[in-house]
């Protein structure tokens, strides 16, 4: 790989709603990927994020009560709550100083096939989202894109599935050969069983997933779609929490 390709090699962040939910969440997120940007400089950092605490449950419930069986009405209203996440983040960086574009769902070209609000994923405009990674003459930018939202084919407002946003982040990963991708949830890391059951002691948290066995054990955190498209392309990715970087599990 060339030094001119090695330096355009981003990295991906995705936000979970439980983090961004939180009172002062998104304010906390956003000095994360100040932190990131500054200990990177060279690269640019794409941030995808989930709608806020139960946004996204809200939504689904008005959209079947206005839209019925009509996918498309219901992927595009449901939609409202990963743009809404959008415009938090963006002003949160902006306030900090942070060189930032929001980048829509036509701008990230994500483009979906099957089910309307449970798509797979195709297709990316890569070359779009590099342009605002990379603007010439200017140094590399945050570009905060939403999660989970896609179109299909003939245009039409498409989801990934519920937890979308983590397939969402590693679809970009793999498409822009990031140089890493990290899921920050709610949670340390990937542990043995369910951190939050109240049944015996705590589980231990894994330092390192193999691809052959994510989904068995992440089954709780991570999105079964994107663990299978993980494994499938071999890519490579970190799950924790912001507020304890040290303790993330490592999955490749």
């Amino acid at each position: 790989m060339s030094t001119a390709k090695s330096l355009k090699r981003p990295l991906v962040l995705k936000f979970g709603g439980a983090v961004l939910g939180r009172e002062g969440g998104v304010e906390r997120a956003a000095a994360f990927v100040a932190r990131e940007r500054a200990a990177r400089p060279e690269a640019g950092l794409v941030v995808v994020v989930s709608a806020l605490g139960s946004t996204t449950d809200r939504l689904f419930e008005e959209a079947f009560e206005r839209f019925g069986d009509d996918e498309a009405g219901v992927a595009g209203h449901v939609q409202a709550g990963e743009e809404h996440a959008v415009r938090c983040m963006v002003a949160a960086l902006e306030d900090l100083g942070t060189p930032v574009q929001a980048c829509s769902p036509e701008c990230l070209g994500l483009v979906t096939s099957g089910s309307l609000l449970d798509g797979e994923p195709e297709s990316l405009n890569s070359s779009s989202l590099e342009a605002e990674l990379y603007p010439a003459g200017a140094p590399p930018a945050v570009v905060v894109t939403p999660g989970f939202v896609a179109r299909d084919r003939q245009g039409r407002p498409s989801l990934l599935g519920r937890g979308g946003s983590d397939l969402t982040a590693l679809f970009i990963a793999h498409h822009l050969d990031a140089w890493d991708c990290l899921l920050v949830k709610d949670v340390d890391g990937i542990h043995e069983s369910d951190p939050n059951s109240t049944q015996g002691g705590a589980p231990a948290r894994l330092e390192e997933v193999g691809f052959g066995d994510l989904e068995a054990y992440g089954g709780e955190v991570l999105q079964a779609k994107a663990a299978r498209f993980a494994a499938r392309h071999r890519r490579s990715f970190a799950l924790g929490s912001a507020e304890r970087p040290a303790l993330r599990t490592r999955v490749r």
